[in-house]
């Protein structure tokens, strides 16, 4: 069983998603990733955001868990507020940059407008469906179990 921990980082209007193609389904999922043995979900969140999007994280507040499919059976999903920044990309020496070169599981990391989020091929309903229902209420002050 693995643990992995997920960001909503939403910036003028504009939601950063993880596009992917993993041999042939495309669609979108929140970016993050595993925890790694005795890593917390927070340091996970920060580490994973960092090296799939050169973003660093200077808040997160967990909203969501959600039980998940393998291989990821429990998620952390994080609010988030990053650091200045230019451009968005996958870091180099990362797993995700490697498979972008070598596979047919494809990582980009992009902006979304907002109001365009519910419509998109998003990895899990339940995520999804909470995320556009905040964005219209706001996000729970105290973390939701879908």
């Amino acid at each position: 069983m693995a643990n992995a921990a997920r960001a909503i980082i939403i910036e003028n209007n504009k939601m950063l998603l993880m596009h992917r193609n993993k041999n042939g389904n495309v669609y979108f999922t929140l970016v993050g990733g595993q925890l790694r043995q005795d890593e917390a979900p927070e340091q996970a969140l920060v580490r994973e955001v960092k090296e799939e999007t050169g973003l660093t994280v200077t808040a997160g507040r967990l909203v969501y868990t959600e039980e998940h499919a393998e291989p990821y059976n429990h998620q952390y999903i994080f609010l988030c507020e990053v650091a200045s920044h230019g451009d968005v990309v996958i870091q180099d020496a990362t797993d995700e940059a490697l498979l972008n070169k070598i596979s047919t599981n494809y990582h980009q990391p992009v902006w979304v407008d907002v109001a365009s989020f519910s419509g998109l091929p998003f990895l899990t309903m339940r995520l999804q469906q909470a995320i556009v229902e905040a964005l219209k209420k706001g996000f729970p002050a105290e973390p939701v179990k879908l």
